[in-house]
């Protein structure tokens, strides 16, 4: 029985759609080996205040929580579970934007409009 070319269609996207979930999650997987990597920066002795205790080892959970849950998001809308890994990745995303604000763009919006504050 000769093959349609629907099916065709069907197999290249599923194939395409299988490679870019693999780039997206070797891609986070890389992040995760670089954190990894970089975590034990975050709890040493060289980033202790006066007080002894580790400065930033509440972003380095957040960052962990981060990737888990980017992970979670793309595993689910790899699955076609959308109305789960949909959510969860815009929540991500929208942590990581409110982050790097709070990290990066007020300072400079302050320091560009010279306000103190």
């Amino acid at each position: 029985m000769p093959k349609k070319k629907g099916d065709e269609v069907r197999k290249t996207y599923s194939v395409v759609n299988n490679v870019y979930v693999i780039i997206i999650l070797v891609l986070v997987m890389g992040i995760t080996i670089l954190g990894a990597i970089a975590f034990p920066y975050y709890i040493s002795p060289i980033t202790y205040s006066n007080g002894g205790t580790a400065q930033a080892g509440g972003i380095a959970v957040l960052a962990a929580l981060i990737i888990l849950g980017l992970i979670l998001g793309v595993y689910f809308v790899e699955n076609k579970n959308y109305d789960i890994g949909t959510p969860i990745l815009i929540l991500m995303l929208v942590i990581i934007v409110i982050y790097v604000w709070l990290a990066y763009g007020s300072a400079a919006i302050k320091f560009i409009f010279n306000m103190s504050g």
